[in-house]
């Protein structure tokens, strides 16, 4: 009997797995962009808070409101803006609760929460919950 002869065995190639990983990145791209263009202009739209008559003693303290020109009342009374930290004392308070009205520019409550007098005062957007009148 003749020694069979072995041949010698070829090296294993590994799979490659790049092109499944590119086709599934490639078909996600193709989800979002088709997904990203059923939204209509309309469906994205934001309808602010609007209040007619307001507690304010059920609102929580120390409260400041801020109108659509930018005029503020800490808590009832009339204040500026430079005031406010005077106002609340040395001791500060946890946080500062802000309600401001829907026209009001962002540039002006920015400017409020970046001032370096309140850096160390936690300010909260107060927001208000519009019930729907209903029909008689």
């Amino acid at each position: 009997m003749r020694a069979a002869r072995l041949a010698p065995s070829r090296p294993r190639r590994q799979p490659d797995f790049s092109l499944a990983i590119v086709n599934i990145v490639l078909l996600l791209v193709f989800f979002f962009l088709i997904t990203g263009s059923l939204v209509q202009q309309g469906e994205t739209s934001v309808n602010l808070a609007e209040t007619s008559d307001l507690p304010l003693e059920r609102l929580p303290r120390p409260l400041l409101l801020i109108d659509k020109q930018g005029d503020m009342a800490l808590d009832g009374q009339p204040i500026s803006a430079d005031e406010v930290a005077g106002q609340l004392g040395p001791d500060m308070p946890e946080a500062l609760y802000v309600l401001a009205d829907s026209k009001l520019s962002a540039d002006r409550l920015m400017a409020l929460t970046t001032r370096p007098d309140l850096a160390g005062v936690s300010m909260r957007l107060v927001t208000l919950h519009i019930r729907p009148e209903r029909a008689p």
